[in-house]
């Protein structure tokens, strides 16, 4: 086996090797017992790491060693882009698992021991594609290609995980960490779905069709090809084709069996050494320990009372990258098995606090088969919560302790553990042990009763009683892979009293809806002794209210609608018992309008059909043909700007941003930064060598046609107009450096007043010059003068933005040419003319001097139009000043922080109409959130204007739109151009005219009004 040290000199060993350090009077104190190297395979090649990488993420060092087929999307394990394979050895099964994981969040030495498979691993263009690689390239599965690797690596790891070829349900939920923004999930399932188990008795053949072969597929209850290799293609006297469809395929074909090259296996080196508790190093001081037994891990503690304790790293992860948070001492438990418990006692479930939630998914799974549901409903309703808890990615890293001691207030299972009566067992640094009660324990926003010199040890889940009822709920935007809106966890104990059944005991508590998980007290109080019935609901609701406030400004906004939740979450659970007590024939049944109330959403797994129409046989216009960068992509070897092998002395960027909304910027203060490591030149406005002023978009004045408005600037000068706003660019030799330099520059204000909506704007007469439109057909004045409508209407309509989640954030790769006389750049872009002319003007440079090449980009949707000019010119003022290559890649929050969405609206309708539902007049005001600049916005509204008729016949009408001047960073083009935010406040005075004629939407829309 080829053996490699880490040699890019990117991953040089951030702090010197020789210091031990390790807790004073540990019998494990001497140095032998310890040890600082890390030993990982990665694609079946053994790699010994050296200390001082501690700061760096599985992710960062795939790429540092040219594995870039792993991408970075989000930073924060939600897209999956960076999604691999991960194998480790169970001693106690002596059997090797593979999991799929979030490479980004995966600390690097938390793998020590493990074998790393990416999708480099698997197949690639030159030795073969693997069979998921090749199903998902010619069945359409990839567009952009970033998220691609991601998916085919979940596939694969789901493949690898069982012997057993999986449902398709299993598929699907696989893929549930991983996003899509512009492919569209359909093609990629239709990939998957032919590794799915295959009941060939489900196959039925059709009389009607078996004279040419065709059977009833089980997908689709239709006849098709699917079970036969024919080329449907070929059938010219058809007129519509379906697409090909795979065959369903052996779980041996895709073990290797058919494949050229088979499956790594599980390094024997591995398998065979002798597991050492770990002392290594990091950058900026950081410490990581791996204790192997929990005296060693109380011993630390001992030591560093502060030290984070970590396991999947799914809550650290984001707060050292997002959030700016330093911890020095980070102490590693994935090898202390007392907190790996799980174990069935008399008393319940003793669950350790390390124990990965997927693990406790298929603990949970055996106890409840081998136990019966009586014992078992709260372990059932835990189960059921699971199963939305964020994706598979997280759920096989992340840990019920980690879980509960961050103590989100969105928390899926802290309710849970509350309202079932779990305790908490605790251990502090002196081996005493304590318990205490889940409702006790979380103490505040984040804070929970723990002491810094104490553990969580375990959790202890009681055995559910007879005729005791517990039930989960959670409210997400999304079913899958989403955060609550509010979740809660509810448990009730019915018991007979003098021939009634009546609450005995009752838990009721709510999440989301405060800083720790609420109970309701009152309501709890009021249903004991209680029989269940319709009757006590009213005051129940009533309690629940004084119980569970939000205040108008509760964070998270949507206040009516989480009250409204929490109200019709007791009513489901009420209903809930019910049904339960009536099939044991102990109370009333349930009307039958709510029935569906207390049947619990199962996603049907996806089904489709897919036809086009058969074209002249010889050319490739209208056949479903494989698009040429397919198999680069699913093999990750299509190459992106955040791929390109960077040149010599290549220097990395990072942003100044604003952090007010408007404010004069009094001054500009490096001098902590310029002594950062690394740090090598911070440049403001001053430092442009051209215009700084930039913008797309033409003035439109008669007077001044031609010539554009530059209406922003690459870094602001005097004031600045939005948070998030680019001050000044500094370099660095690494991206860690970089971001380190740009936190230290002390910027410091005088706020400005602000206007930060579209309301605002109008009341303070704030909108982009030379930027009102009209548009008129008819005479509005006189429909609305005479008599001729019956009913006239008026109101007004709010449409939100929406963030563009390009999965490739912004990122540009500029270097000099020609002794810093020319620049070259590549960029994500969907303009690479806009580059170059812009970069051109800012530098000073005539057009001839600036090349802007872009091969392709992870998605734009209108958001790499205009806006990614601004940051390739950030970077180009860096390079051209320093005659050295300049790379800026962003991350996610500072993209999505500077960027701009899709433009909100206000519309202002007047509509007349007669009491048949014909329109006879529309009066309408449209306002677009421009934001700080120009940018698109007079287009997109105009685009807006046009379609807000949408495909109503409308005999007169009048329109006038504005853009309004906010302190927001600038809006700007999104697929759709205004054309959805249009046609949106159409819908819904459409909406109102049925409501007030109570008639059905569709009725009035197709009865006199749609053009013909």
């Amino acid at each position: 086996t080829p053996i490699l040290t880490c040699g890019p000199e990117s991953l040089r060993p951030a702090v010197a090797t020789g210091e031990v350090i390790l807790p004073m009077g540990s019998p494990t104190n001497a140095a032998a017992d310890w040890s600082d190297e890390a030993l990982i395979y990665v694609n079946g090649v053994r790699r010994l790491l050296p200390d001082g990488l501690a700061h760096l993420t599985l992710l960062r060092y795939l790429r540092d060693i040219g594995l870039r087929g792993t991408k970075l999307g989000c930073g924060e394990g939600g897209c999956g882009a960076c999604t691999v394979m991960v194998s480790c050895y169970d001693q106690s099964t002596k059997k090797s698992q593979h999991f799929a994981i979030n490479a980004c969040l995966a600390p690097l030495y938390s793998l020590e021991g493990m074998h790393i498979i990416t999708v480099e691993g698997i197949g690639n263009c030159r030795r073969g594609l693997h069979p998921v690689q090749e199903r998902l390239a010619e069945a359409h599965g990839s567009q952009c290609g970033f998220c691609t690797p991601g998916f085919v690596m979940s596939m694969y790891a789901l493949l690898r995980s069982s012997k057993q070829p999986p449902t398709k349900e299993q598929i699907e939920d696989s893929l549930a960490g991983n996003l899509c923004r512009c492919t569209g999930y359909r093609p990629i399932i239709d990939a998957f779905g032919v590794f799915a188990k295959t009941d060939d008795s489900l196959y039925t053949a059709s009389p009607s069709e078996s004279a040419n072969g065709k059977a009833i597929c089980p997908s689709t209850g239709k006849p098709c090809l699917c079970r036969n290799e024919t080329d449907v293609n070929g059938n010219e006297s058809s007129l519509l084709s379906s697409v090909k469809t795979y065959l369903p395929s052996s779980y041996n074909e895709i073990d290797g069996n058919a494949y050229n090259e088979k499956e790594l296996i599980f390094p024997p080196e591995l398998q065979l050494r002798k597991i050492m508790p770990l002392r290594l190093n990091g950058f900026n001081g950081v410490r990581w320990y791996r204790p192997l037994k929990l005296d060693q891990l109380l011993q630390l503690k001992s030591c560093y009372p502060e030290a984070k304790l970590i396991i999947g790293n799914s809550e650290v992860g984001v707060e050292t990258e997002f959030k700016n948070a330093q911890y020095g001492v980070m102490i590693s438990v994935t090898h202390v098995p007392e907190l790996h418990t799980l174990k069935v006692e008399e008393d319940g479930l003793r669950i350790g606090s390390a124990v990965r939630l997927a693990q406790l998914q298929d603990f949970l799974k055996k106890v409840i088969a081998e136990r019966g549901s009586l014992q078992t409903s709260s372990c059932q309703a835990i189960l059921r919560q699971l199963k939305w808890f964020a994706g598979t990615q997280i759920r096989n890293v992340a840990s019920v302790g980690g879980n509960i001691c961050t103590a989100s207030p969105i928390s899926d299972l802290n309710p849970l553990w509350m309202s079932t009566g779990a305790t908490f067992q605790i251990i502090d640094v002196n081996n005493n042990v304590r318990t205490t009660v889940a409702k006790d324990f979380f103490l505040g926003y984040r804070k929970v009763d723990l002491k810094d010199d104490e553990v969580l040890l375990s959790v202890i889940l009681p055995w559910t009683r007879p005729f005791e009822y517990v039930k989960e709920f959670k409210q997400a935007h999304r079913r899958q892979d989403d955060i609550a809106l509010v979740n809660a966890g509810m448990r009730v104990h019915i018991t007979e009293a003098e021939g009634n059944w009546i609450v005995s005991d009752v838990s009721i508590v709510y999440g989301g809806v405060a800083a720790v998980p609420l109970t309701a007290g009152k309501t709890e109080s009021f249903l004991v002794g209680k029989k269940l019935d319709y009757g006590l609901l009213d005051e129940a609701f009533n309690l629940l209210k004084e119980d569970i406030p939000l205040a108008e400004n509760a964070p998270g906004g949507m206040v009516e609608f989480r009250s409204s939740l929490t109200l019709s979450f007791f009513f489901k659970f009420f209903l809930y018992v019910t049904h339960e007590m009536n099939t044991k024939g102990l109370s009333e049944g349930l009307d039958v309008a709510n029935m569906s109330a207390i049947q619990s959403y199962t996603r049907p797994v996806t089904t489709g059909t897919q036809g086009y129409e058969l074209v002249r046989q010889g050319t490739a216009v209208g056949q479903p043909m494989v698009h040429l960068s397919a198999m680069l992509q699913v093999t990750g070897e299509a190459e992106y700007v955040g791929d390109t092998p960077t040149p010599p002395n290549t220097l990395h960027a990072a942003l100044v941003l604003s952090k007010e909304a408007h404010a004069r910027i009094l001054s500009i203060d490096d001098s902590v930064a310029k002594f950062s490591p690394g740090f090598a030149g911070l440049f403001l406005s001053k430092d442009v060598p051209g215009a700084n002023n930039i913008g797309p978009i033409r003035f439109l004045q008669k007077k001044n046609i031609g010539p554009i408005i530059h209406d922003g600037e690459v870094f602001a000068s005097d004031v600045v107009t939005c948070v998030g706003q680019i001050i000044g660019i500094v370099v660095a030799d690494t991206h860690d450096n970089a971001k380190a330099a740009a936190n230290k520059v002390n910027v410091k204000y005088s706020e400005l007043p602000a206007i930060l909506s579209i309301e605002e704007a109008i009341k303070a007469g704030s909108f982009h010059p030379h930027t009102t439109r009209c548009l008129s057909k008819g005479d509005v004045e006189l429909c609305f003068a005479s008599n001729t409508c019956d009913k006239v209407i008026e109101g007004e309509v709010q449409v939100g933005g929406q963030e563009h989640f390009y999965m490739e954030p912004q990122c540009t790769l500029v270097w000099p040419v020609d002794s810093g006389n020319e620049i070259h750049m590549i960029s994500s872009t969907q303009a690479p003319h806009t580059h170059q002319k812009y970069v051109a003007n800012v530098l000073g440079l005539p057009l001839s001097k600036v090349v802007c090449k872009t091969k392709r980009i992870g998605g734009g949707f209108g958001g790499k139009e205009t806006r990614s000019v601004i940051f390739a010119a950030a970077a180009s003022v860096a390079s051209y000043c320093l005659r050295r290559p300049v790379k800026i890649v962003l991350d996610r929050d500072v993209d999505m922080m500077t960027t701009g969405q899709r433009h909100s609206f206000l519309g202002k309708y007047k509509v007349g109409f007669t009491n048949d539902g014909k329109i006879l007049a529309l009066d309408l005001e449209i306002y677009n959130n421009g934001g700080n600049t120009l940018d698109l916005s007079l287009a997109v509204l105009e685009h807006a204007m046009l379609e807000s008729e949408n495909v109503y016949d409308i005999p007169n009408i009048r329109a006038s739109g504005k853009v309004c001047f906010t302190n927001f960073p600038s809006n700007t083009a999104f697929r759709g151009f205004g054309g959805p935010q249009g046609m949106l406040i159409a819908e819904n005075w459409i909406h109102h005219m049925a409501t007030e004629l109570r008639r059905s939407p569709e009725e009035i829309k197709v009865s006199m009004n749609i053009f013909c």
